[in-house]
C-alpha cells in the first residue's frame, strides 16, 4: 500500500520536473538598466538618471533596497500592431509603476501588493500588464519596483498567445505540487487516524502549514481565495513560515526518539521549535522587513540544528533516520540555492526559480518513505506483540484454570451453616485464596488468606498457601495453632512476600466460634439487626519464624450472619478510615435481606462507590441455621 501511494506520488513528481522544464523555454528577459535613485517618475522621464550598464541577467537586488527603477527598450519588429504582456515574476512585491512615453504623452499604470486581482485586465498571482506597440514601434519602458523585503523584479516579455500558454502550463505544475503535498496530507492523516502516532500528526501540520506557505508565497491565496479583497497578506506569510519550523521540530523530536538517545540535544531542538512557535504568533508585531532578514538566520540554524540530530540518530542505530538527514539536506540545498538566486548572487535558472518547490517536494516524499519504514516497523512490532500477548494469554488461561483447581470447587455444605463466596482477583489470576475443611457435620475450619502483591507471582505464591494450609490439618480445632504452623512453613517457603490470613473454626456442637488472624480484616457479625467486628490482632504470615499467635472465641447463636473477607473489598473506599467505619454505613440498610441477595447488594454497592479496583476481592458471607 505504502509502495503503491509513493509510487504514484513519484510520477507526479516526474511529471511536475517535466512541466516546469517546458515553461524553462521562455522569451529572453529584456536587457535592463537600474538606478537606486530617490527620483521622482519626472525626473526618470527626463532623463536625470544615472543608469547603471545593460544586465541581461540582474532582476534580484537582495534584502536592503527598498526600491529600484529599471529601464529597458521594447521593440515591435513587425508590420503589424502586437500585443505584449510584461510579466514580473514576484507576486508579493508592495507597489509596481509602469511608465512610458507616447506621442509626447506621459502614460502610467500602478499595481499594489493590496489591489485587487478581480479587478485587473489579466488576472494572474504576478504583476502583469498589457503593452500595445505599433507596427515598428521602439518603445523605452520604465518601472519603479517597491518592496518591504527581497526586492526582486524578474521581467518577462511575452505575446499575449505565448503568456496564455505559459500560464496554463504553469498553474499544471504548481497544481502537480499541490496535489503531492496533499495527497501525501491525507495519507498521512489516515495513518494517524489509524495507529495514533504523534509523528505522523505533526507531519501533518506540517505539510498543512507548507500549502498555506507556498500559497501566500506564489500569490495563489490571494488570486484564488480571496480575489476581491484589498488585504495585504505578506504580514501572514511568516507566521505560517515560522509554525512550519515549530511543527517540523515537534515531527523530528517523535521521529528521532532523542528524549531516549540525547535527552540535551532533545531540550535544545524542543527550546528551538518553541521559541520559533513564540516568534511566529509575534510575527504581526514585528516589521515584516526584520521578519525576512531574521529568517534569514534562523532557517539554516534548525534545519542544521535538525541534521545533526538526524546524523546523530542514524549513528545510534535508527535507519530510518537516513531518510529523515536527505530530506533536510535536499530543502536545505533548494532553499538555499532559491535564496541566492532572489540575492542576485546565483543566475536565474529553472532550479533557482523553482528551488523550493523542487526542494520540498522531494522532502515531503523522503518524509514520508521515513515514515512508510517506521509505519513498517510498528506493524511488525505490533504482530509480534499481539503474538506475545496471545501466549501470554494462553498461560494465563491455563494459570487460572489451575488456581481454580487450588480453590474449593464447591462452597461449605452443612445442616448447620450456609455460605457463599464471592471471589474476584484483580487479573485473570489473582493472589487471594480460601480454603475449608470439613468433617463430621459438626465442625467446619475456614481460612482466608491474602498474598502481598497481584498477579501471576501472587497466585503461584498462594499455591504455597494451600499447601501451608492443607499441612496444619492436625490444628483443625486450634486456630492459634494452625496459624502459627502455617507461618513457619511460609517462613521458608516464601521469597520477600508475606501473607495475611484468618482461619475460622466453627464447633457446631457447642456453638461457639474460635479464631485467629495473622493481618486479616476484622470479623464481622449481624446478630439482632445490629452489627458488630471483631479482631485478632497477629503479625503477617512470612515474617517472624517464632511469632507466636492469639486466638478469640465468640458463642454462635441461630441467625447469626458472619462476613470474612481480605482487604480488596474496602479498599480505595474512604483513604484513612477503618474498615467498620467504611462497611457498617452500607452494610446497615441491607440487614433484613436474605443471605443471597445481601451477598450480591453489599458487592454492587461497594463496587458503585470505588472509583477503580485496585486489588484482589474476596467476601465469604455465613448464615448460622
Amino acid at each position: 500500500m505504502i509502495r503503491k501511494v509513493l509510487k504514484q506520488i513519484l510520477w507526479l513528481l516526474i511529471a511536475f520536473f517535466s512541466i516546469i522544464s517546458c515553461t524553462s523555454k521562455l522569451p529572453e528577459r529584456p536587457i535592463i538598466q537600474y538606478s537606486f535613485q530617490n527620483l521622482t517618475l519626472e525626473q526618470v522621464l527626463n532623463d536625470e538618471v544615472e543608469w547603471s550598464k545593460p544586465e541581461e541577467l540582474r532582476y534580484n537586488f537582495g534584502y536592503w533596497k527598498r526600491f529600484v527603477w529599471v529601464k529597458f527598450e521594447l521593440i515591435n519588429p513587425s508590420e503589424s500592431p502586437s500585443h505584449y504582456i510584461l510579466d514580473i515574476e514576484s507576486p508579493w512585491v508592495d507597489e509596481v509603476v509602469l511608465a512610458w512615453k507616447f506621442l509626447g504623452k506621459v502614460e502610467t499604470t500602478v499595481f499594489r501588493g493590496t489591489d485587487s486581482h478581480a479587478l485587473k485586465e489579466i488576472p494572474h498571482r504576478n504583476p502583469v500588464f498589457s503593452l500595445d506597440l505599433s507596427p515598428n514601434e521602439k518603445r523605452t519602458v520604465y518601472l519603479k519596483i517597491a518592496n518591504v523585503g527581497i526586492l526582486s523584479a524578474p521581467l518577462r516579455i511575452w505575446t499575449r498567445n505565448s503568456f496564455l500558454d505559459r500560464v496554463e502550463r504553469d498553474y499544471i505544475a504548481n497544481g502537480i505540487y499541490f496535489g503531492i503535498i496533499s495527497a501525501l496530507l491525507l495519507y498521512n492523516l489516515l495513518i494517524f487516524i489509524s495507529v495514533k502516532e504523534k509523528a505522523y500528526l505533526f507531519y501533518c501540520l506540517y505539510l498543512t502549514t507548507l500549502l498555506v506557505n507556498y500559497a501566500l508565497l506564489g500569490g495563489f491565496f490571494k488570486q484564488l481565495l480571496i480575489p476581491e479583497s484589498t488585504l495585504n497578506v505578506k504580514p501572514y506569510l511568516y507566521t505560517s513560515v515560522n509554525a512550519s519550523l515549530l511543527f517540523v521540530g515537534l515531527f523530528s523530536l517523535t521521529f528521532l526518539n532523542l528524549k531516549t538517545l540525547h535527552p540535551k540535544l532533545d531540550r535544545l531542538i524542543l527550546g528551538s521549535a518553541v521559541a520559533i512557535g513564540v516568534y511566529s504568533v509575534f510575527s504581526f508585531l514585528i516589521p515584516y522587513h526584520w521578519m525576512e532578514i531574521s529568517f534569514i538566520y534562523t532557517f539554516p540554524y534548525f534545519i542544521l540544528l535538525l541534521v545533526s540530530a538526524g546524523i546523530y540518530s542514524y549513528w545510534k542505530g535508527v535507519k530510518s533516520s537516513l531518510f529523515f538527514v536527505s530530506a533536510w539536506v535536499t530543502l536545505f540545498v533548494g532553499v538555499i540555492v532559491d535564496s541566492l538566486t532572489k540575492a542576485s548572487i546565483l543566475p536565474t535558472t529553472t532550479f533557482g526559480r523553482y528551488g523550493v518547490q523542487i526542494g520540498t517536494a522531494f522532502e515531503v516524499v523522503l518524509f514520508s518513505l521515513a515514515l512508510g519504514r517506521r509505519l513498517r516497523f510498528l506493524l511488525e512490532e505490533n504482530l509480534a506483540s499481539q503474538n506475545q500477548l496471545s501466549a501470554i494469554r494462553k498461560d494465563l488461561e491455563v494459570a487460572r484454570r489451575i488456581q481454580m483447581r487450588i480453590l474449593p470447587a464447591e462452597v461449605p455444605k452443612s445442616e448447620h451453616i450456609s455460605a457463599i463466596v464471592s471471589y474476584l482477583p484483580l487479573y485473570d489470576i489473582g493472589g487471594d485464596f480460601y480454603d475449608y475443611f470439613e468433617t463430621n457435620g459438626n465442625e467446619l475450619g475456614i481460612v482466608i488468606a491474602d498474598v502481598t502483591g497481584h498477579g501471576v507471582s501472587a497466585a503461584l505464591d498462594s499455591s504455597t498457601v494451600k499447601i501451608a494450609f492443607r499441612n496444619a490439618k492436625e490444628y483443625l480445632s486450634s486456630p492459634n495453632e494452625l496459624i502459627t504452623s502455617m507461618n513457619h512453613f511460609l517462613c521458608t517457603s516464601l521469597n520477600a512476600r508475606f501473607v495475611s490470613a484468618g482461619y475460622f473454626y466453627f464447633d457446631f456442637h457447642n456453638m461457639k466460634l474460635k479464631f485467629s488472624s495473622a493481618g486479616n480484616p476484622p470479623l464481622i457479625l449481624i446478630r439482632n439487626q445490629k452489627i458488630v467486628s471483631y479482631e485478632c490482632p497477629g503479625l503477617l504470615l512470612g515474617v517472624r519464624p517464632d511469632y507466636l499467635y492469639e486466638q478469640n472465641e465468640l458463642q454462635l447463636e441461630k441467625g447469626d450472619r458472619f462476613l470474612i473477607f481480605t482487604d480488596g473489598l474496602y479498599e480505595n473506599l474512604k483513604p484513612n478510615e477503618e474498615p467498620y467505619s467504611i462497611l457498617f454505613p452500607e452494610i446497615e440498610p441491607m440487614i433484613g435481606m436474605d443471605q443471597d441477595q445481601f451477598h450480591k447488594k453489599l458487592l454492587e454497592r461497594l463496587s458503585q462507590l470505588r472509583m477503580n479496583v485496585k486489588d484482589d476481592i474476596t467476601l465469604i458471607s455465613l448464615d448460622i441455621l
